[in-house]
């Protein structure tokens, strides 16, 4: 938090380092954010958009919230502008819509785990490069989600956006919002269970 505080500040003396580090940073999120919204055609607009009202808003920034999260409610109302000045919405249809949990088959009829997920282990040298391989797999399962699940994980678990936001920026119910995440991370969950148990993405 102290470092962020540190960007922040360098980031209000106008450091252009500062700027690089935080368009290093945080570009690639604004991009997957905006797509499932606008399409991967105007994502990167609605990015390049943000930098330049977050730059030039950067002086009002008091910290209240992450500097991601800031930057996503700015993405997110760019998204909508940009929409407005094209005069054309992305179909959402189909988002919302319960396709099932993907981790049901790991349940008995009664609930109870029928096959628990393995233990993790971080100790030795082996086990590092498994995690970065782990890394690498859950960077391409996110972006195998379907694009609702993708576009709520991204908001809420990247974003640190409330629901309420989510709800609003993509047009659904809070309940459909929190259902959406829900299955998100039950098919990333379906991931590292299957990574544990065979090694491979």
């Amino acid at each position: 938090m102290e470092e962020e505080r540190d960007l922040v500040k360098r980031l209000q003396q106008g450091d252009a380092a500062a700027c690089e580090a935080v368009i290093r940073a945080h570009h690639r999120f604004l991009v997957a954010m905006a797509a499932p919204l606008v399409g991967q055609g105007l994502a990167d607009d609605v990015a390049q958009e943000t930098w330049l009202k977050a730059f030039a808003a950067i002086k009002g920034f008091e910290g209240r919230s992450r500097l991601r999260t800031w930057l996503a409610r700015i993405a997110l109302n760019e998204a909508h502008a940009l929409l407005r000045r094209y005069k054309r919405e992305v179909s959402l249809e189909g988002w919302g819509a319960d396709s099932g949990s993907p981790i049901a088959s790991s349940f008995s009829d009664k609930g109870a785990w029928s096959h628990p997920p393995a233990q993790w282990h971080h100790d030795s040298p082996e086990a590092l490069l498994t995690e970065a391989e782990l890394y690498e797999c859950i960077r391409k399962h996110l972006h195998r989600l379907p694009g609702d699940q993708q576009g709520v994980v991204l908001m809420r678990e990247l974003g640190g956006l409330e629901f309420a936001e989510i709800a609003r920026a993509t047009g659904l119910s809070e309940g459909n919002v929190r259902v959406l995440l829900h299955r998100g991370r039950q098919r990333m969950h379906a991931m590292l269970n299957h990574f544990e148990e065979v090694g491979t993405c």
